[in-house]
């Protein structure tokens, strides 16, 4: 994978990490990395990869607030995945969201990509 593009890499890395444990993924079972699941044109995280890669990289925190805000700031605000996104998402506050469930592996899981990528000097 050394030679992929960063997004393609964190898209695997998320379908290894994110997805086994995901509750709405489809189909359940083992999937090929390099494939989307038919459940990834909808999920909150893949939707949003390019934002998520944004907020890892701006942001250096132990602490996952941080991001949590980023993300609410960013994307939770103009979501289109819910009709109730924003503030009041009810999709956020019952922890259906996937982007909400699995924000802190999500984080973890961009940033060690992230980190393991050749930084290009320019």
């Amino acid at each position: 994978m050394q030679n992929l593009p960063t997004l393609e890499v964190m898209t695997r890395a998320l379908r290894a990490e994110v997805c086994p444990q995901c509750s709405q993924r489809e189909p359940k079972g083992l999937w090929p990395l390099d494939q989307p699941r038919p459940c990834e044109a909808q999920c909150t995280i893949f939707m949003n990869l390019p934002t998520l890669r944004a907020v890892a990289e701006q942001i250096d925190s132990p602490f996952l607030l941080p991001y949590e805000r980023a993300m609410e700031q960013l994307i939770c605000q103009s979501c289109t995945a819910s009709p109730t996104a924003g503030d009041f998402c009810t999709e956020k506050s019952m922890r259906h969201c996937p982007l909400s469930r699995y924000a802190g592996l999500v984080v973890d899981v961009l940033e060690r990509v992230d980190r393991a990528q050749p930084k290009v000097r320019g």
